[in-house]
């Protein structure tokens, strides 16, 4: 079944189906179009801005890794593995 097909199905569905089944309807319509968002755009700009950066850092090679992090914290606070 088409696009064009589904839609007129649900065109005429609509109006024989009861309120429960609308509110369903409904919450899976806004939970879908609220999927759609990507959430990068939904983040202040100053994280954007911290995370495009921090995505260049990654990308120069300028970063720690997990074990360079835990290697120095363990000596800082001596904590034997």
């Amino acid at each position: 079944m088409g696009t064009v097909e589904l839609r007129n199905k649900w065109k005429e569905a609509i109006g024989k189906v009861d309120d429960r089944f609308l509110r369903m309807v409904d919450a899976l319509h806004e939970t879908y179009t609220n999927d759609q968002v990507d959430f990068f755009d939904a983040l202040p700009k100053e994280i954007q801005t911290l995370l495009l950066e921090s995505k260049q850092d990654i990308k120069n090679g300028d970063f720690f890794t997990h074990e360079e992090v835990m290697s120095e914290a363990r000596k800082k606070f001596n904590i034997s593995e």
